[in-house]
């Protein structure tokens, strides 16, 4: 700054003078630096520069919050996958399958049938169930429930077998108490007892399961003690898997007392022959009884 200038200054705003007093004409005439002279697209391309430079911080903070959010979200499925407990699924086919529920209750399967549970059981102990089965359930405050389509048993401790089909579901109780239950209503069937639940008209009819016989697919064991001859013929259509036709219904009375220790359906027939005086044939798919009888 000139010394004219410095001078000017310090005497004019000593004497307090105003704006109208000349001072600004005098700093234009001693000024010595010229404003610089700007190149404006230059200065606008370092603008733009300084723009797009902000721009890219901004998508890059952006990225890496979206990655973030990934890896949280991934990080939540993954641990939403450990902590479901996965599905058990069983289909036995031309073999039997010795099965061990989560709770350490124990199930037989027979051929061409399926369980389905979770790996671990909830509030419930809930086994889907197709097919024929021998249940030992373990005593638990919890139910143990087997579904099959719209009807289930339900259970606390006890053992039975179970047989699914198109028409009905057969139950046969060795020890403890089951409940059927269909829409909230139960019906209860306790040792000894053998009940049959008709799908067509939503009935259970209970008898008693008179040859003691539960589960003779699993040991081939059949045993009777003075059975009816027609209380033998459905334990034998169950083990075997084939339909009886007794021609002459006084056989049905016959008393028989014999055990068959995995012994095939002809030996059966054999000595249900030489045993009651009567004729067992096979015939397009069945077996047909006929003869006297007793």
């Amino acid at each position: 700054m000139p010394e004219e200038l410095k001078r000017y200054n310090h005497l004019r705003y000593q004497e307090n003078s105003s704006e109208n007093d000349g001072f600004i004409d005098f700093l234009y005439e001693n000024t010595e630096s010229e404003a610089p002279e700007v190149n404006v697209d230059d200065a606008w391309m370092s603008l733009q520069n300084k723009i797009d430079a902000g721009k890219t911080k901004s998508n890059s903070w952006l990225r890496i919050a979206a990655s973030i959010a990934v890896l949280v979200g991934v990080s939540l499925f993954v641990w939403k996958l450990a902590t479901t407990p996965d599905q058990v699924n069983i289909a036995s086919q031309d073999e039997k399958i010795n099965v061990t529920f989560p709770d350490g209750s124990n199930g037989v399967l027979n051929t061409n049938s399926t369980f389905s549970f979770l790996e671990k059981f909830g509030s419930d102990r809930l086994v889907s169930f197709e097919g024929e089965a021998y249940f030992d359930i373990k005593k638990s405050e919890k139910p143990f429930i087997i579904q099959m389509g719209e009807v289930q048993v339900r259970v606390l401790g006890t053992a039975f077998n179970l047989v699914t089909s198109d028409s009905d579901v057969e139950l046969i109780v060795e020890r403890g108490l089951v409940a059927f239950e269909k829409d909230g209503e139960q019906t209860k069937v306790a040792a000894g007892l053998k009940a049959v639940y008709s799908k067509a008209d939503n009935s259970v009819a209970i008898t008693e399961n008179s040859t003691a016989n539960v589960a003779t697919w699993i040991d081939g064991l059949l045993e009777f003690n003075d059975a009816s001859f027609e209380d033998v013929v459905q334990d034998l259509e169950s083990h075997f898997d084939v339909s009886f036709d007794v021609k002459n219904q006084n056989i049905n009375a016959c008393k028989v007392t014999v055990t068959f220790n995995k012994s095939s359906l002809q030996e059966v027939m054999e000595t249900l022959e030489s045993m009651l005086e009567v004729q067992l044939e096979k015939q397009e798919g069945k077996v047909v009884v006929s003869g006297q009888g007793c």
